[in-house]
């Protein structure tokens, strides 16, 4: 479900990645480019659980702070939540979603 934000809000934004093996201690980074953009810059996430699944899954459940002040200050906009793994060998690049920043004003 995409994320709607207020550009003057600052709040934790959330999700989740699942993997078919152990992610205990691999590096979760998350860009915000505008829609349609490349990635550039990574910010790290917070890793808030990593947590088995059935079938020797692990699904890791990770968040950013976006807002002023926050790891991701964005205009308004919509812009493409986009994650890496750091897994070796592998660095998964994925999209997660469309945020929608709005206007401070009603």
């Amino acid at each position: 479900m995409p994320l709607m934000m207020r550009a003057d809000t600052l709040e934790y934004a959330t999700a989740t990645i699942t993997a078919d093996h152990d992610i205990t201690g691999k590096t979760i980074e998350v860009s915000l480019p505008a829609a349609g953009n490349a990635p550039s810059t990574w910010v790290p996430a917070d890793v808030v659980n990593v947590a088995p699944v059935s079938g020797g899954r692990f699904t890791a459940t990770y968040r950013v702070l976006i807002g002023p002040a926050g790891d991701f200050t964005l205009p308004p906009g919509i812009y493409d939540w986009t994650l890496r793994l750091t897994d070796t060998p592998e660095v998964p690049v994925r999209f997660v979603d469309k945020v929608t920043i709005t206007a401070t004003t009603a």
